[in-house]
Formats: structure tokens, sequence, C-alpha cells
């Protein structure tokens, strides 16, 4: 073809299909709107040159061995290289394949300009980071008038680009709404793009070396769905007093249509005809039902269609998902195909004895998934503690009736799979203010800083004592490669000694005081290794949470904690994100937790899509997000609430911060404090649970607590009791029930006790009471 001013560019009404936006095929068949190709260049006949009509305006390209090569030696010096458009129109799809050959380091990028305006700038830009993995790794951004860079979204992509691979770049623009893809998979989804809407198109390079081949633009004649149906939502909650209520799951499609449920279950099959199909229906057609309204959760048990549901997955732009089976495989599978999927083990035996729990957490960690599914009857309130202290999340299946919501209730779940929502709304809405039910998950910082000293022995043992559910410490390598106990660098804030702890052997460190600065009553405690402190709570019921201070010794940790059979007793953290993806390849079945610290976001709408991107990030990299509570806010916690993810948060010394983010439930505290919890109730009983009164007549009731998990210990306890509203039924005073009326009504124990400061209650299962 010659290249008469615009090199292949094909200004003819040609019919295409833009493929890979799924979306634009819907679920019945629809094909796109005709489209004009205006840009199609594989630089193919080209040497040295660009293509007519392309231009140079900054830093050095040329087109070597038919691509376009762009380089840029450092960020100071970029290259950039436009491409003026015959249509101006800003609505197009652009997409390119780009190729690294190298780049200064992993936070350099390449980028395609968009709606570039006067031959330069302003323009919008994706920007693609060598080390695509980080958080910023992928950016929508803006080159403004003032030619100054402001960057409106940045997230990650779950692959770091590898040099010498050509990855496929696309964008979509239409209007002020924008969406980025990297293979086809939509990692930027933006309605910021109002400032410029149309313009010209390039490609630039920052402290990389870029090649770009097989670019097309056309024209896009549809409309990309409202910002709002962009996957980062929170579905309604039913309304209930109890802190951290359990999330509801319709488990099918007509039940969580029937109610208000935050997520729906979805049984997939494939037909004899290949199709996939759940609730008699094709599945992209429920994906389509569901979108922006519940939270889809596919149960597949059928091996061999793994890569189809990831093609009906992308075709519907469906990227807020649950993949749970009875088969860790297929978990595992589509997990590892689509990273950001979230994974969820079916538990399917009968008995459910220690045995079945610590195989049950190893199975899921190991499957790349964070939640279990359980039924109703093999549940009780210790063994989803248990399971929470080891970060697995439990949704309970049942609660066929209200009777058995407010037994899932009471367990502590995290969320009710069931098959009549109604009942366990009705159930969760007759619970007194402030009630707690989910105990939160205690973890002692460095022991008991607050009362001794951080880090030793002496505070790990007390931290036992109060009834810590986890003990929080910190390990290094000492300068002749022994793992000991230490949160700072050097040891001269908390030992009588000086110096780095990596200039100084395992000997030199045994020989410091690790108490006299804290107290002349723990004088003579010594720096612990990290086998001491494993030896010492060995099949104890208590959680070590195990932070690694640096990385490349996460092998060494785990071998020491694999050679004292304690894989089922530890949680790994850390700061270093890359530690903790190797400390999971290594050792899977441990749970691992990334440390991190942000800006909590100004807007709503920021804050759930902040909520999205970092689960999305936890979940692909297989780590539980490990905050600061200062990171976290009631739209984070209720994000991961719904979606099944388990997290611990650091640190909590003053009672106002950590009272209001119990409130909001949270549910992994990291405190100086554990004694602020210890004496708090953790569950309240009563000896009957049905009560037949004949009108007039009253009983009385009294109940008992359990203040700790791990000694079962009960004591007695000042309670009164409670029933929603005036039923005409029963009437209420103190402990005692008196018959007012025939028929039934549900009477609840109540413990008001006070806690950090404000006002708690806990409550037993409700007492039916018959009256004739």
């Amino acid at each position: 073809m010659a290249r008469n001013g615009w090199t292949k560019l094909l200004i003819i009404c040609m019919v295409v299909l833009l493929t890979g936006g799924g979306y634009l095929f819907g679920v019945a068949g629809e094909t796109s709107a005709a489209q004009t190709i205006l840009v199609e260049e594989n630089f193919d006949q080209l040497e040295g040159d660009l293509p007519d009509g392309w231009s140079v305006i900054e830093g050095q390209a040329s087109v070597e061995d038919g691509k376009l090569k762009l380089t840029s030696p450092s960020s100071a010096t970029p290259a950039r290289v436009l491409v003026p458009l015959p249509d101006k129109n800003g609505n197009i799809v652009f997409e390119a394949d780009m190729t690294f050959v190298s780049a200064v380091e992993d936070t350099r990028w390449a980028s395609m300009m968009y709606r570039v305006q006067s031959s330069n700038y302003p323009y919008y830009q994706f920007a693609v980071r060598r080390g695509t993995t980080a958080l910023n790794g992928a950016e929508f951004a803006e080159r403004n008038s003032k030619n100054q860079w402001v960057v409106s979204e940045a997230t990650f992509f779950t692959e770091k680009l590898a040099y010498n691979k050509p990855y496929r770049i696309k964008i979509i623009a239409s209007g002020n709404r924008v969406q980025q893809f990297i293979n086809n998979k939509l990692v930027i989804n933006t309605d910021q793009a109002s400032n410029w809407l149309n313009g010209d198109i390039g490609f630039q390079a920052n402290g990389s070396t870029v090649l770009f081949d097989n670019v097309k633009v056309s024209t896009f004649e549809n409309e990309l769905p409202p910002i709002e149906n962009a996957g980062a939502f929170l579905p309604d909650e039913v309304e209930s007093n109890i802190i951290n209520a359990p999330t509801l799951i319709g488990q099918t499609l007509s039940a969580a249509n029937s109610s208000n449920t935050a997520s729906v279950l979805l049984e997939v099959e494939q037909n004899h005809a290949g199709e996939l199909m759940t609730n008699n229906m094709p599945l992209e057609e429920a994906l389509a039902n569901v979108q922006n309204r519940h939270i889809p959760i596919l149960q597949v048990e059928q091996e061999g269609i793994e890569d189809t549901i990831i093609n009906a997955l992308n075709a519907t732009q469906t990227t807020d998902v649950h993949i749970v089976s009875s088969n860790p495989q297929i978990v595992k599978a589509i997990t590892d195909l689509m990273p950001t999927a979230r994974g969820g083990i079916v538990y399917t035996k009968n008995s459910f004895n220690k045995h079945d729990l610590n195989e049950l957490i190893q199975t899921v960690h190991k499957s790349n998934a964070k939640v279990a599914l359980i039924p109703e009857k093999v549940l009780d309130t210790e063994k989803v503690h248990y399971l929470h202290t080891r970060m697995v999340a439990v949704w309970g299946i049942g609660a066929e009736n209200e009777k058995g919501a407010h037994a899932l209730i009471h367990t502590g779940v995290d969320g009710i799979i069931t098959v009549n929502p109604e009942a366990s709304i009705e159930a969760l809405g007759k619970y007194p203010e402030n009630t707690i039910v989910q105990r939160p998950i205690v973890a002692a910082h460095r022991g008991v800083p607050s009362l001794a000293p951080e880090n030793t022995m002496a505070g790990y043992r007390l931290a036992y004592d109060l009834g810590a559910d986890m003990i929080e410490t910190d390990v290094q390598l000492t300068k002749d490669g022994h793992l000991i106990i230490m949160h700072d660098l050097t040891v001269n804030r908390t030992t009588n000694g000086t110096g780095a702890v990596k200039d100084l052997t395992l000997d030199e460190i045994r020989q410091l005081d690790a108490g006299s600065k804290f107290s002349e009553e723990f004088a003579g405690e010594k720096v612990p290794t990290l086998k001491e402190f494993l030896e010492e709570f060995k099949k104890k019921d208590v959680i070590l949470l195990i932070e690694l201070k640096g990385a490349g010794f996460e092998e060494q940790v785990i071998k020491e904690i694999e050679d004292m059979g304690m894989v089922d007793q530890v949680i790994i953290q850390n700061f270093d994100l890359g530690s903790m993806i190797d400390s999971f390849s290594i050792k899977p079945e441990i749970p691992v937790g990334y440390l991190y610290s942000a800006a909590v976001p100004a807007t709503t709408s920021a804050k759930i899509k902040n909520a999205q991107k970092m689960l999305d990030y936890g979940t692909s990299n297989r780590v539980t997000l490990n905050a600061s509570y200062g990171s976290t806010y009631q739209e984070f916690i209720t994000y991961m609430r719904q979606r099944g993810m388990l997290t611990m948060h650091w640190t909590f010394r003053a009672e106002e911060p950590f009272r209001d983010k119990l409130t909001e439930g949270l549910i992994g505290p990291i405190t100086d404090y554990t004694q602020w919890l210890t004496d708090a109730p953790i569950k309240i009983e009563t000896p009957i649970k049905k009560i037949n009164l004949k009108v007039g007549k009253t009983s009385t009731v009294n109940a008992k607590a359990f203040v700790n998990f791990r000694t079962a210990k009960k004591e007695n306890i000042s309670s009164e009791l409670f029933v929603v509203g005036d039923n005409g039924v029963v009437r209420v005073d103190g402990n005692t029930i008196e018959a007012v009326s025939s028929g039934t009504a549900q009477v609840f124990v109540k413990h008001t006790f006070t806690m950090l400061g404000k006002e708690w209650n806990v409550v037993g299962e409700p007492i039916e009471v018959n009256v004739e």
C-alpha cells in the first residue's frame, strides 16, 4: 500500500469487530457497533525513519527490525513520538504490543498517550512501569496545561513485566470514561478524562528502552458503562445492632434477588453443549444479572472447565468474584489463572475435630483461599474463633429458619449462606445496640510493653496469661546467622548494650540485659532466640505472629518453625511484600501478612475503590492486609468483611481509636494493652432454650458467661432480659419473664459491660417463650 502522508492511516469505513472488550458482546451474543480504523501499523516495511506523519517530539526514537524503538537513558531525558489522527474524535480504541528491552530501575515506565493537545501537551496516558506489581505499577495520568503530572488513578498488575516479552496494551476512551487493559485484563477503569475529549495519540519511554508494534487505533461508537457499574461497590448490608454482623449470601439467584443479600452463590456446571450454566441460565447472563447488585461466588465442582470459567469472567468484565469448591485443586487452578479471584474451600465432612480443623486451615491457605464454607450443624463458637486466629474467614451454610439463623449468628461467622435470607434478616434485627458476638482476635504487640519489657519471655508469658489470642514478635539475624527477637535494628533502646543486631554475635547479644531499662523488677531478662519463643508456646492455645525485620532469611525462619512442628501455630508478616511472597512459596500452609500504612482517601467513592485495589493486591499476592489502624476506615472494613478477608491492624496504644475501630467492625487489633480486653466477657449462655408459660405466670432466668476461650472459664454474671419491641405476649423485668397473652416470643439474656470507656452488650441465643 502506498504511504501517502499518513502511513497506513486507513481512512476507510471498514467494519470490524472490536475484540477484547468482553462487555461489548453482552450476554446474548450482541456485537459491537461498526468501527472505523484510523491507524494500523506494524513497521514491517520500514527501517530507521518513522512512518510518514509520525514525529519525534522529544528524545530518541526510530524503527528497527520492524518495531518502533524509544530510548530514554533517564527520567530527565524521556523519549516521545506523536502520531496525528485524521479524526480527532477522542472516542477511540488504541492498542499496541509493548516490550521492555531495559529499564534503569523497576519504577521507570513506558506509556501510550492519547488526546494529545497542540502537538505536545496536555494529554492523557496509560503508563506502565517495568515493576507493574507495585501498587502504582499502572497509571491513568494527565500531563496538564502547566506541563505537570496529575496521576488520578494508579493500581497494580498481577504479573511483573518481563524483559523482551511483548504485552498487549489497550485503551478504550469514551467521553470522560476510560478503560485501560494489559493482555486483555482490565486494570484501570476511570471517569476522570473530562478535561480533554479529543486529540492525537503517541508513545513515550521514561528511563527505559521500549519497543512498540502492531499499533491499531479505531473509532469507538459504543458507550462504556457508567463508573458506578465499574466493579468497586458496597452491596447494601442488612441493618443490625450487632458489631461486625455477618454478611448475607443468597444460596441461589432467586434467594439473593428476593432479599437484601450482599452476595450470591452460583453453582456452575458445563452442559453437553459446552455452555456454562447456573440457576438454569447461561453463566454470563447470570453474571450480568447480579453485576453491581450482588458479589458473585462461583461454586465449581467440575474439573476441566477452569479456562472456560476465566473466559466467562473476562467476557463480562467480572473481577470482583469468589471461586469456591470442595475440590482444592479447582480453587487453586482458577485463582492461579485469575490471581485477583478470591478462593474458598467447601467443607463436606460430618466430623470436625481439631485434626480436621488444622487440615482445613492448611488446605485453605495452600489453595490460594482465605474462606471456609462450613455447614451449620458442625459449627460452634470455639471452632469459628480457632479458624479466625489462623486467618480463615468462615461462611456458615444453613439458617433455613430464624432459629438456625440465630444459631449461626452466635457462632461468630463472617457470612451466612442461606436459601432463606428473610429468616436471617429477621434474626439480625432483634439484637440490642452495640452487641458483640464475634470476639476480636487480640494480638499482644511484642508481649505487653505497657506492663513488661517488650520482646522478652516475661512479657510473652504475661500476654498469654492475660488471654491474648496471638503474641506478636520481631525476628532478626545476628552477625553469626542466628535468629533472635528484637524490634529495632540496634540493641540500644531496649538493652544495656549498643550496636546493630547484624554486627553482633548471638553470644554478645545473650550477655545483654533486656529488662532493667523497663524496670529493675525485670533485671536480667535476656534477648530471646526464635527457638526459645517457639518452645515456650508449643502446643499452647495461642498463635504466634512473627514479623520478619528484613528479608532473605524466610527459609531459615520457616525451617525452625517446621522443626518445632508448629506450622499450624504461626503467622508470618513483614513490611517487605517480596519477603511474604517468598514465604508463601516456601510454605503456603503458613498464612502471611503484608504490613503497610497509607493515607485514607477523601471521598466515599475513592475509599471504596481503594478498598477494592488493596483487596485485589492482597488476594493476588496471597497475603492478608495488616495495615496500620489509621489506614482503615468504615468502607474498608465492610468491604473486607463482605469478601471474606480477615485483617490484623497495628498498633493500638490509646483507648479512643481502639474503641472506635472495634465499633466499626475491626476484628484483628494488635495492641500494647492486651489487659484492656482481658476481663471482657466473650460468650453468654443460659441453662434453658425454651419456656412454656400460662398467662399471668412468671419465670426467672439466670445466666453464666465465658470470659476466656482458652480455659473455658465460666462465672456467674449480672444480666437482664431483653425483648424487641412490645409484642404483647410477654413483659420482662430484670431477669423475670411475665406471660401477658397467648403467643410466642423470643427473649434474650443480655449482659452490659464497659470496655474501652464504652458500654457493650453480650447476648445469649434467644429463649423461645410459648404462652398459653
